[in-house]
C-alpha cells in the first residue's frame, strides 16, 4: 500500500478544489469528493483508471507524452507547475480547467498530485474586462448600440464581481483601471485608491523568494491547446500579509485589434499549497515518530556521500534495533509499544548534531546518519552515548520499560559506495551485536584504524 495512504484521504478532502494523485503511468490512485462533484464519476469509477478518462477524446492520445514531459521537469518536485486545458464531464460536456501539478517521490516511486479547478467563468474575462474599459465610450454610439453596450457592460460587471478569482485590468500604460471584489480583498486596495495607479503599486508579486516584483502583465504561453503559467508566486498585500498565488494574464484588444490594456487573473492557493506540502511531508516522514523515513534517509545519505567525496572526509551510519521489543507489545499492548518508540525517537534526536539525521527505518529499527565526521571514533562515541542514554528506564501507563539496543556501525566509503550497500553492511553488523546478547555495538569495517 502507498506510504501516505492513512493521511491522503483527510488531506485531499480538505482541499478547496478537486485533487487527484496518480502514479507515474497516469493511473489514478486517489481522488477527493470535489473531483467526484467536478467530473460526475464516483471515486470507485476513477481509481485504477488512467487520468486520460477525464479528458476529451481528441486530447487523450497526446496526453501521455505531455505528462511524461512534465514528470521530467525538476520544477514539479520543488515548485509545481500550472497548466490550462480542457476536461470532460461524465455526461460528455467539455469545460476548461486549470491544473496545478506537483511531484511526490515515495518508496513506491514517483507520484503526481493534481489540483484541478473549473475556469469556465473566466475564459472570456479579457472580453468582459474590455467591455468595462470601453463602457465610458457608450454615449458616442448610436442609441440602439448604446443600450446593447450598457447591457453587456452590466453583465460583464456582474460576472467579474461574482467570480471567485481576483481580476485586475490595466490601461495601455499599465495603470490600474479595474479591480473586482476578490482582487480588492487580496491586494488590500480599494477600487477608488487603485484606479490610475501603476500596476506595480497595487499588485506586488514576487517569484518565490526573489525580491524583484512583477512589473508587467505577461500573457501565459500556449502550446497545443495547453497554457502553462507559474505556480510559485508570492503576493504581498497592502498591509504586508503574504499569500501564495497562481496567475495568468492576457492582453485586451479593441474591435480593430489594437491593444487597449491587459487583464490579470489570480487566486490565493495557500491552502492548496499547504495540502501539497503536507502530502510531500507524509511521503517522506514516519507517521508515528515524525522522523524521516527510509526514502528520505536514502536521499540524505546520497547527499552525505557526495559531500564526503567533495570534502575528502567520511560519513557513518548507525543501524539500531531495539532489544526484546516484541515482548513489550505482547505484554503491554501496541499503544504502549508505540509510545516507547516515540520516546526512543526523541532520545535519539537529542543525542545527535543538527546536521545529522535520525530515521525510523521500520518497526523497531532506527538509523542514524552522521555526515562529514572527522574520524571513525566519532561514530563509536555516539553509539556509546546512545546506549548509555537508553539504559534509563521509561515509565509508560504504569509500566517500567527498558529499551536497550543492538547497534551496527558502517562507514563510507569503506563499507559501501552507495546507500543500499552501506546500510546492508551496517545491518549485518547490528545482527552480530544482537547475536552477542544485545545492548552492544559492532563495527562493519575491518579496514579502518580507530583512534
Amino acid at each position: 500500500m502507498m506510504l501516505i495512504e492513512e493521511h491522503a484521504r483527510e488531506l485531499l478532502d480538505a482541499a478547496p478544489d478537486a485533487m487527484i494523485i496518480a502514479d507515474a503511468s497516469g493511473i489514478i490512485l486517489y481522488s477527493n469528493w470535489q473531483t467526484e462533484a467536478l467530473f460526475g464519476y464516483t471515486d470507485g469509477e476513477m481509481i485504477g483508471k488512467p487520468v486520460e478518462m477525464l479528458l476529451p477524446e481528441r486530447f487523450r492520445k497526446h496526453h501521455p507524452s505531455l505528462r511524461a514531459s512534465y514528470a521530467r521537469n525538476p520544477r514539479l518536485r520543488s515548485m509545481g507547475e500550472q497548466v490550462e486545458l480542457y476536461a470532460q464531464h461524465r455526461n460528455g460536456s467539455e469545460f476548461p480547467v486549470e491544473i496545478r501539478l506537483s511531484a511526490l517521490q515515495t518508496e513506491q516511486g514517483l507520484l503526481n498530485s493534481s489540483t484541478i479547478r473549473d475556469i469556465t467563468a473566466r475564459v472570456d474575462l479579457p472580453l468582459k474586462a474590455r467591455l468595462l474599459v470601453q463602457g465610458g465610450r457608450a454615449t458616442a454610439e448610436p442609441p440602439g448600440q448604446t443600450d446593447e453596450l450598457v447591457e453587456a457592460r452590466e453583465r460583464a460587471q456582474g460576472t467579474l464581481n461574482s467570480i471567485g478569482d481576483a481580476v485586475i485590468s490595466t490601461d495601455p500604460a499599465g495603470n490600474v483601471s479595474y479591480l473586482n471584489p476578490v482582487a480588492q480583498k487580496l491586494t488590500g486596495w480599494s477600487q477608488a485608491d487603485a484606479t490610475g495607479r501603476p500596476l506595480q503599486d497595487v499588485l506586488t508579486i514576487t517569484y518565490d523568494n526573489e525580491s524583484d516584483p512583477l512589473l508587467a502583465l505577461q500573457p501565459a504561453p500556449a502550446e497545443a491547446g495547453v497554457a502553462s503559467t507559474s505556480a510559485s508566486w508570492i503576493l504581498t498585500r497592502r498591509d504586508g500579509a503574504e499569500f501564495a498565488v497562481e496567475h495568468s494574464a492576457a492582453p485586451m484588444h479593441d474591435d480593430r485589434g489594437a491593444v487597449i490594456g491587459a487583464v490579470m487573473v489570480f487566486r490565493d492557493v495557500s491552502a492548496a499549497r499547504t495540502i501539497t506540502q503536507k502530502l510531500a511531508y507524509a511521503a517522506h516522514h514516519d507517521a508515528l515518530t515524525g522522523l524521516p523515513n527510509r526514502l528520505l534517509l536514502e536521499s540524505r545519505l546520497t547527499q552525505a556521500m557526495a559531500l564526503a567525496r567533495r570534502h575528502n572526509c567520511e560519513a557513518a551510519v548507525l543501524f539500531l534495533d531495539l532489544d526484546r521489543f516484541k515482548p513489550v507489545n505482547d505484554a503491554c499492548g501496541h499503544l504502549v509499544g508505540d509510545r516507547l518508540l516515540q520516546l526512543v525517537a526523541d532520545l535519539l534526536k537529542r543525542c545527535v548534531r543538527n546536521t545529522d539525521t535520525v530515521s525510523r527505518f521500520g518497526g523497531d529499527e532506527f538509523v542514524v546518519l552522521l555526515s562529514e565526521i572527522s574520524r571513525p571514533a566519532d561514530a563509536v562515541a555516539l553509539a556509546e552515548k546512545i546506549m548509555h542514554a537508553l539504559r534509563i528506564p521509561h515509565t509508560i501507563d504504569g509500566h517500567s520499560l527498558l529499551a536497550t539496543a543492538s547497534v551496527g556501525i558502517g562507514f563510507y566509503p569503506h563499507d559501501g559506495s552507495d546507500p543500499q550497500s552501506l546500510l546492508r553492511n551496517a545491518d549485518h553488523a547490528m545482527h552480530r551485536a544482537k547475536r552477542s546478547g544485545g545492548n552492544a555495538y559492532r563495527l562493519s569495517s575491518r579496514s579502518v584504524e580507530y583512534q
